[in-house]
């Protein structure tokens, strides 16, 4: 990512966007479809910065930014990855610095493992492409990606062994999430965290409001602090409940569900529009 020497017109957007990416762009096939190219063309088109928020790898969610086609100039695009570690921006006034790494270094996994468990948790980094693949259902490109975990720890084992280490992490001050596969571990504060710092650095942003999109409990603080807040729902039908009651629910899971939603936003914020009729699969 490379910040390009042309300046923004306008410099300042009115609106940009925030987005998760797992469970909200892309469902478990890990597949960008056309639609979602289209709709955030539409963004791009309305003059609409896209920023990624995620969990994920700054080298997966470049992966995600090229299949999206986010433009690298204007408006550009920001990636928010490790859950809040670090921030990158393409395009000149997203950021100061093209980089920006708001994460200390992680504890090494022997400090949070509990006796028996060293021989039989691994850290991702540690992990062949084929074992992260084989594990996660991630396509071969997005498990290296996976395995260049820089800021934080993703590690897989015993549940018992890596719940007691989630015990460990929360009493030392650490973020720590247990998921369906790995525990990450991180000196970290989270997606919405990053976003604020973002916003607090950001020539061009920092005046604008903000339209987030999330689908699940990690995503709650983006989604209460935004002026646009967008729950795209789970298959399993349970979506988080901002403790709002002004947000919108997109009307399928991903990815049908952000691409319809999010061409209906692009549209009418470019065209101004007070009233629209709303969106459909």
């Amino acid at each position: 990512m490379s910040h390009a020497a042309r300046p923004c017109n306008p410099p300042s957007p009115p609106w940009f966007a925030v987005s998760d990416i797992d469970g909200t762009i892309v469902d478990q096939s890990f597949t960008v479809t056309e639609e979602e190219r289209r709709a955030a063309g539409l963004l791009a088109a309305a003059g609409i910065p896209l920023v990624l928020a995620t969990s994920k790898t700054l080298d997966e969610a470049r992966i995600y930014a090229r299949k999206l086609r986010l433009p690298e100039s204007c408006p550009g695009h920001a990636i928010i990855a490790e859950e809040g570690a670090v921030v990158e921006a393409s395009s000149p006034g997203l950021l100061p610095e093209e980089r920006l790494v708001l994460a200390q270094a992680p504890p090494e996994p022997e400090e949070l493992l509990p006796p028996g468990c060293s021989g039989s948790v691994k850290n991702i980094t540690e992990m062949s492409p084929e074992e992260v693949s084989r594990l996660t259902g991630l396509p071969p490109a997005e498990a290296v990606a996976a395995t260049r975990r820089l800021y934080t720890l993703a590690l897989h084992g015993p549940r018992r062994c890596l719940e007691e280490a989630r015990v460990r992490a929360a009493e030392m001050g650490l973020y720590a999430r247990l998921g369906r596969v790995f525990l990450m571990v991180g000196r970290i504060r989270g997606k919405a965290a990053a976003l604020r710092e973002l916003l607090r650095r950001s020539p061009r942003l920092r005046h604008s409001r903000l339209i987030a999109l999330g689908d699940n409990e990690m995503d709650l603080e983006m989604l209460e602090t935004a002026d646009i807040a967008i729950v795209v729902p789970p298959r399993d039908g349970k979506w988080p409940r901002p403790r709002r009651c002004d947000y919108l629910v997109a009307p399928a899971p991903a990815p049908e569900g952000w691409a319809v939603v999010v061409s209906w936003l692009a549209r009418i914020l470019a065209t101004g529009m007070s009233r629209a009729p709303p969106p459909r699969v």
